[in-house]
C-alpha cells in the first residue's frame, strides 16, 4: 500500500514513539523510512521553528547532536529490517517536512500529537499543520 512514509521528530521521548509506530508500518508495508529532523536552536511558536527539545549531552554542538540523535533511530529501524534514509535540516519545521515530503515522493507522513492540546491547539501545532496541508495520507500517532 505505501512504499514510502516520513516520520518527523525532534528528538522528544513522545516523537520516539512516532518513529516506531512508523517504523512498524514501514515493514508491514516494505517500504523505506524517512526519518526528518528539523532543527534550529532558536525558540519559536510550535508550528514555527523547531528547537530540540532535549538537553545536549556533553555540551554536543546541537546540529552534530541531532545527526547523532537521527541516525541512532535510522539505526534501530535497520535492525528491524526497514530501509531507512535520514534528513537532518534547519528551517521553517512544517515546510521542511512537507518538502521532504515532496521531494522523497512520500505516500505517509508520520507525527505525534504532541502540541494539539491546551494552548499549542489554539496558536497551531505541527501535527495540525501538517494534516491540513500535506500532499498525502497523515498518521498523527497519540504519543501523549
Amino acid at each position: 500500500m505505501y512504499r514510502s512514509l516520513l516520520v518527523a521528530t525532534d528528538g522528544s521521548e513522545t516523537a520516539a514513539e512516532a518513529v516506531k509506530v512508523a517504523t512498524e508500518l514501514a515493514k508491514i508495508f516494505g517500504a523505506t523510512l524517512h526519518i526528518v529532523n528539523v532543527w534550529r536552536s532558536d525558540e519559536g511558536g510550535a508550528a514555527g521553528w523547531a528547537r530540540i527539545s532535549v538537553p545536549y549531552p556533553g555540551g554536543a554542538e546541537p546540529w552534530s547532536f541531532a545527526e547523532t540523535q537521527t541516525e541512532a533511530m535510522a539505526s534501530e529501524a535497520r535492525a528491524r529490517g526497514v530501509s531507512v534514509q535520514t534528513h537532518v535540516t534547519t528551517g521553517f519545521v512544517v515546510e521542511r517536512i512537507l518538502a521532504t515530503a515532496v521531494e522523497q515522493n512520500v505516500e505517509l507522513i508520520v507525527v505525534g500529537n504532541k502540541g494539539m492540546r491546551g494552548l499549542k491547539r489554539v496558536l497551531g501545532s505541527v501535527p495540525n499543520a501538517i494534516a491540513h496541508s500535506a500532499p498525502c495520507s497523515v498518521l498523527i500517532v497519540n504519543t501523549t
